[in-house]
């Protein structure tokens, strides 16, 4: 009896070990790095072609935290940049071999929200992190993919911003342009929305094609018109473009557009004298002195920054604080990351970044996005945005 007693309490110990260490284990699985191999970062960012500048721009301020934080937990960290082309399939391929790397604990990226929509869909299948610095379709977080984050704001926010300060200048009478991308006419159709909803009136809506360099066509549909604004949804490539060839049709219209065309290398360089008094919506500028103090440390290594690259290296700072909270020694001297473990981390972020406080809600979105209207000013013979009062 005494032998009985003492074999029946053997199992219930095992059982409730077994139970202990089943409860233990993610249940979306682990990210394993073998002893002696580093950690990778995984960056898809337009690297070559029309929005080269801004994925550059993105990539360096991801080495620029990777490198500053050097290691977790005694693990060299690696960047891994890949060429997304601001499209859906170089972005489905690159996240197929950045989830089926087994050294790649979280993704920053992608670049546009055309190729962050289908890899988003490879993530969630993998449960592999990813974080975009500048992705920003409401589509993005309206699907319910638990695995995506972004540290730039919604089109929502963007589309809202820019018609409220079209509607409070009385530019009532608004011809609306996109470049049929996921991004371009998803914002496009939000500022849309608000004119609509607040009173103002649509005089024409048109697609353009990225890639495309005469866009006579759709101009001398809009000029008879006589539009207030044109609105474009869409990238500098075609923004550039689109304000010179306005401005030599005689279409006198206010010009705006969004953070697609927030760089002055693309914009207001590419558009010239054309691009003066142009408005772009842009994330508001932080008003703490960390990030004034960033750009002057990250401009003195890489040249001026553009668009995204202080979104990219809070985004990059948050996936790593994540990872140090979630990593685990294995007995074999590996580092062990629970999938689920590493998303909720980010999730319940709470971060003081160059780019003001980052938390995120429930959808992935960052909480507390404020855009504000930037207008193009010419001051000692130099061009720059300059942020505007509402």
């Amino acid at each position: 009896m005494v032998r009985f007693r003492w074999f029946h309490w053997l199992v219930v110990a095992c059982i409730c070990v077994g139970a202990m260490t089943v409860s233990a284990a993610d249940e979306w699985g682990e990210i394993v790095i073998p002893d002696g191999k580093p950690i990778k970062i995984g960056l898809g960012a337009m690297l070559s072609g029309g929005y080269a500048t801004l994925g550059i721009d993105i990539k360096n301020a991801v080495e620029m935290a990777v490198g500053e934080k050097g290691q977790i937990m005694g693990r060299p960290l690696e960047l891994q940049a890949e060429d997304d082309q601001c499209e859906g399939a170089p972005s489905v391929a690159i996240a197929e071999k950045f989830c089926n790397d087994p050294l790649v604990a979280g993704v920053i990226g992608y670049m546009c929200s055309g190729g962050s929509i289908p890899a988003s869909d490879i993530h969630n299948k993998y449960k592999l992190v990813m974080i975009s610095p500048s992705s920003t379709s409401l589509e993005l977080t309206n699907r319910g993919i638990p695995v995506f984050f972004r540290t730039c704001w919604n089109d929502k926010i963007q589309g809202e911003a820019g018609a409220v300060y079209a509607l409070k200048r009385n530019w009532t009478q608004v011809a609306v342009l996109h470049d049929k991308s996921a991004y371009g006419q998803g914002l496009a159709d939000e500022f849309k929305r608000h004119i609509l909803g607040s009173g103002g009136k649509i005089l024409a809506y048109e697609g353009l094609t990225r890639g495309d360099k005469d866009f006579t066509p759709v101009l001398t549909k809009i000029k008879p018109l006589s539009p207030q604004l044109v609105y474009f949804g869409g990238m500098a490539a075609e923004g550039a473009l689109l304000v010179r060839q306005m401005r030599r049709a005689g279409i006198r219209a206010k010009f705006m557009s969004d953070d697609g065309c927030y760089t002055e290398k693309d914009f207001i360089q590419g558009a010239g004298k054309a691009s003066l008094g142009a408005y772009v919506t842009y994330a508001k500028t932080p008003e703490a002195e960390r990030f004034s103090s960033w750009v002057k440390r990250f401009e003195a290594k890489y040249g001026p920054r553009q668009t995204f690259s202080p979104q990219s290296y809070d985004a990059t700072n948050i996936l790593m604080a994540a990872i140090e909270r979630t990593a685990r020694r294995g007995e074999d001297g590996s580092l062990r990351i629970g999938k689920k473990a590493l998303r909720d981390a980010v999730a319940s972020t709470d971060y003081d970044g160059v780019t003001g406080r980052i938390t995120f809600d429930e959808f992935g979105d960052r909480t507390g996005s404020v855009v504000a209207v930037n207008v193009v000013t010419c001051e000692k013979g130099a061009c720059f945005f300059k942020e505007v009062e509402d």
